[in-house]
């Protein structure tokens, strides 16, 4: 199973922004393999990937995932090391099966956006008595401005060694995330519901 390097430091760098508006997460888009059932308990270890290239929210993230696994997440830094590409060794998959690995959950960045909008002014008027004249004088005026946003689309993708491919996966958005510990929580709780929906 290939990961794509690439979104290792894109990752550590969307969950590590820092914003003046608070976070806001949202499902986008899931997608289920076809014809794939899925047993109750089927799932029981499952190795828990983040691909953050800084080390330390790469753990971060990780240990916030395998909160929501209920005992059946493994961190990949206690599993791989720091080489996350360790996945992709000849022989893990045997590994993996040896250990009763029966899943892998990988979170990584597909898409940035960036929008920018104009907030218009206030302005506050003192009140004439003869008609619209004294209202052409602003007593007090807060100027316009443009407010900068910023979307980070995270991409979870759970696969199964029964399986080619991925078997679920699920688009999730943040706006101006602040913190990596509430975005990853935001996110997990929503790819949890999401993924009890599409009947895993």
């Amino acid at each position: 199973m290939k990961i794509p390097a690439q979104s290792t430091v894109l990752l550590g760098a969307a969950l590590l922004t820092l914003a003046a508006c608070g976070s806001s997460t949202h499902i986008v888009q899931s997608w289920k393999a076809p014809g794939v059932s899925v047993e109750a308990g089927h799932y029981n270890k499952v190795l828990l990937i983040a691909l953050i290239k800084d080390e330390t929210s790469r753990r971060i993230a990780e240990d916030r995932m395998a909160v929501f696994m209920n005992g059946h997440g493994i961190t990949s830094y206690s599993y791989l090391g720091t080489d996350q590409n360790a996945i992709n060794d000849a022989g893990m998959s045997a590994r993996m099966e040896k250990d009763s690995i029966d899943g892998v959950m990988i979170i990584r960045l597909v898409d940035k956006q960036t929008t920018q909008t104009y907030v218009p002014g206030t302005s506050s008027y003192y009140g004439g008595a003869w008609g619209y004249y004294g209202y052409s004088y602003p007593m007090y005026t807060s100027p316009g401005y443009v407010q900068t946003d910023h979307i980070y689309y995270v991409e979870t993708s759970l696969y199964s060694p029964k399986y080619e491919g991925p078997v679920w996966t699920c688009t999730t958005s943040f706006l101006n995330p602040t913190n990596i510990v509430p975005a990853i929580d935001e996110m997990m709780h929503g790819i949890y519901r999401k993924n009890r929906e599409d009947g895993f």
